[in-house]
């Protein structure tokens, strides 16, 4: 009996840690390398974010520049899939897809506004950051460097 229960234990204490994902932590002052980047349908010239991210909470403030205009932007959301709302009032769900963040944005219509995938690279030192505006074809690849 205290075999079976043994061994049940550890079959329980297996399966958790199998479904147990360690998520990438966020955090950090991250700028945009617009050589490595697409911004040319964006008009980004230069950007800075700095992340904030103890899951599921995550928060970040960016500053940059666009069409020659300066701009501040500050975000906060949850990557456990709950839903909260952005600056322009989409509705946003954040949630872990393994390793990358998926963000999606929606309308008051629930028409998708934009997608965003966040990668961090294996020495922590980059983030790939895939972005797809709801009306256009294909992502748009951002590459931000750990300051």
């Amino acid at each position: 009996m205290k075999t079976i229960v043994k061994l049940s234990l550890s079959v329980l204490l297996l399966a958790a840690a199998a479904f147990a994902e360690t998520h990438p932590n966020l955090s950090g002052t991250w700028k945009l390398n617009t050589d490595k980047s697409d911004t040319s349908s964006s008009g980004v010239t230069a950007l800075v974010a700095d992340v904030t991210h103890k899951d599921p909470a995550l928060s970040y403030t960016v500053k940059g520049t666009a069409g020659g205009q300066d701009f501040e932007e500050s975000e906060s959301l949850t990557t456990d899939g709950k839903p909260s709302h952005d600056s322009q009032g989409n509705t946003v769900k954040a949630h872990w897809e393994g390793a990358t963040l998926v963000i999606e944005g929606t309308d008051y219509q629930g028409s998708a506004v934009y997608t965003a995938q966040l990668t961090l690279s294996d020495d922590g030192k980059t983030i790939t950051r895939l972005f797809k505006q709801g009306h256009e074809p294909q992502s748009h690849r951002e590459l931000y460097e750990k300051q």
